[in-house]
């Protein structure tokens, strides 16, 4: 059997891991705050609860962070007790506030994915019945984990039963609502861009799939590292203290993300550029200049949280009802 890395070493280690991950975090933060509130068009409302939620998850973070650089000067500039005697004491008042943040964090994290679904969906409740239910039951597993923390005795550790049932119960259903949600915001992209590429062209459903690419890609990198975390803990090896504590800010990190990839111009741009003002039709033979519709339909290049965000009215039905009203298939040609 593989020996286990000490617990005051796994603590040093994951102190360092997750300073340096928060580094990153502040400064995609800085640059989300800016396309949050900055880059917007002209008399564009600035999307206050996006931006509230961002800094909540960033605040929540930096306190993080702040907690465990405490109890690291604690651990290591103590001449009465040692590192390794202090992590143990897991009910410690700073342990527990700990604890607390970060299943605080890793709620809203999941709740902020959960509304995405529910926009990208068009404001479907039917959709999100399954991941509201098992948000309910994360934030109850979370808090019932964070509650026996104070309930622990001397000697105990993060692997004591009444602990990591719940603690594994967190990790799992976070995970499993990330993956089912992700899944369905991808697929009802997927869907959107298999429409636009039917009635558009394939140029316009190409701003789709990229925005299928983000999603998948930032669900991909979080469910990676919350199951590295949640196989490390069944295996009940220190090293899970990294993990967790890098998960601390990979979880605020990855929405983050999402916006300043997009808003950033990275990877879409407004489709909404296809219906100009004048454009060139033919009808019967004849060429037409004149004004066209404009799509009910738009991917959003911009402030939002969701940056992906499509209205609720932009269906495939909606799309083709448009383009036959006026004659016209494809690119612009007529039928």
């Amino acid at each position: 059997m593989v020996k286990d890395i000490p617990l005051d070493k796994a603590s040093f280690v994951s102190l360092w891991v997750e300073t340096f991950f928060y580094g990153t975090y502040a400064v995609l933060y800085a640059i989300c705050i800016y396309i949050l509130a900055y880059k917007k068009g002209k008399g564009s409302p600035v999307n206050r609860p996006m931006v509230m939620a961002t800094t909540a998850m960033f605040l929540m973070s930096t306190v993080h962070v702040v907690v465990d650089l405490t109890r690291g000067l604690k651990a290591f500039f103590n001449p009465e007790q040692s590192a390794l005697e202090y992590y143990a004491q897991i009910w410690d008042g700073l342990s527990i506030f700990k604890q607390a943040l970060y299943a605080t964090n890793n709620i809203v994290a999941d709740g902020l994915v959960v509304y995405r679904c529910y926009v990208v969906w068009g404001y479907n409740w039917k959709i999100i019945t399954v991941p509201i239910v098992m948000l309910i039951s994360t934030t109850v597993c979370a808090y019932l984990a964070v509650y026996n923390f104070s309930q622990v005795h001397p000697g105990d550790n993060v692997f004591a039963s009444n602990i990591a049932e719940w603690g594994t119960a967190l990790f799992s259903l976070s995970l499993a609502t990330n993956i089912i949600v992700t899944s369905l915001i991808a697929t009802r992209i997927w869907w959107i861009a298999r429409q636009a590429s039917h009635t558009l062209g394939r140029r316009h459903a190409e701003k789709y799939k990229n925005a299928v690419a983000i999603i998948l890609e930032s669900g991909a990198i979080y469910s990676f590292c919350l199951m590295t975390l949640l196989i490390l803990y069944c295996q009940q090896t220190n090293a899970q203290y990294i993990a967790y504590d890098s998960l601390a800010q990979i979880m605020g990190i990855v929405p983050t993300l999402i916006v300043v990839r997009v808003g950033l111009g990275i990877s879409t741009q407004d489709i909404t550029d296809y219906a100009t003002t004048h454009n060139h039709t033919t009808v019967g033979g004849t060429t037409r200049s004149g004004p066209t519709f404009a799509l009910p339909m738009r991917f959003r290049q911009n402030t939002e949280f969701d940056a992906y965000e499509l209205d609720s009215e932009a269906t495939g039905a909606t799309i083709i009802g448009k383009v036959s009203s006026t004659g016209l298939t494809g690119d612009g040609m007529s039928k």
